[in-house]
C-alpha cells in the first residue's frame, strides 16, 4: 500500500456521501456535494500524478484507479438519472462502455497477465464524463441554469464514448491475437 494507492481506495469511500448528498439534494447540503465531488475529481488527478512522480506505480494502482474511476461515474450517473434529467440512453450507453472495457481487461489479464493501461482516448472521455457530472451537479442548485453546456457535452460525450468503445475493441482485437 502506497500514497497514490490510498488516494485511489478514499475515492471510492467518497462515492457513498456523494449519492447520498444528490439523493437528498438540498441548499443546506449542496455546497457540501460540490465540496466532496471537487474532493474527489482532485484525488483522481493525484493518485496517477504521485504514482509517476513517486515512482509508485504498482499492479494494484493499474488496477485500482480505472476501477474507482468507473465506480464514481457509474455510481453518480445513476444517482443524476434519478434525481435530475439526466439523459437514460447515454447512462445505459455509459454502463455498457465500461462493462465492455473491465470485461475485455479482466479477459486480457486472464490470458496474457498483462494489465492493460488507459489510452488517451480514454483517459479524454473520463474527463468529459467527469465535466458532464460536474455540470449536472452544478445545475442543481436552483440558482444556476447549465442547459448550454449540458446540450453542448451530451453530444460531445456521446461521440467519445463511442470512440474510445471503438479503441479500446482494438486494443482487445489486438491483445487477443498476441495472445
Amino acid at each position: 500500500m502506497n500514497i497514490p494507492n490510498t488516494l485511489s481506495i478514499l475515492r471510492i469511500v467518497t462515492i457513498p456521501p456523494i449519492i447520498y448528498l444528490i439523493l437528498k439534494s438540498n441548499s443546506a447540503n449542496y455546497p457540501w456535494l460540490i465540496a466532496i465531488y471537487f474532493f474527489s475529481v482532485t484525488l483522481d488527478f493525484f493518485d496517477g500524478y504521485l504514482a509517476r512522480m513517486l515512482s509508485q506505480e504498482t499492479e494494484l494502482g493499474k488496477i485500482l484507479d480505472p476501477i474507482a474511476d468507473k465506480l464514481m461515474i457509474l455510481c453518480i450517473v445513476f444517482a443524476l438519472i434519478v434525481k435530475t434529467d439526466f439523459p437514460l440512453w447515454l447512462g445505459i450507453i455509459i454502463v455498457i462502455r465500461d462493462i465492455l472495457i473491465l470485461t475485455a481487461s479482466a479477459l486480457i489479464y486472464k490470458g496474457r497477465h498483462v494489465v492493460t493501461k488507459s489510452i488517451l482516448i480514454g483517459k479524454v472521455t473520463f474527463a468529459l464524463l467527469g465535466t458532464l457530472l460536474m455540470v449536472y451537479i452544478i445545475d442543481m442548485s436552483e440558482h444556476v441554469d447549465m442547459k448550454i453546456f449540458k446540450h453542448f457535452l451530451i453530444p460531445l460525450s456521446f461521440t467519445f464514448i463511442t470512440w474510445s468503445i471503438i479503441e479500446y475493441f482494438r486494443i482487445y482485437q489486438r491483445e487477443k491475437n498476441e495472445s
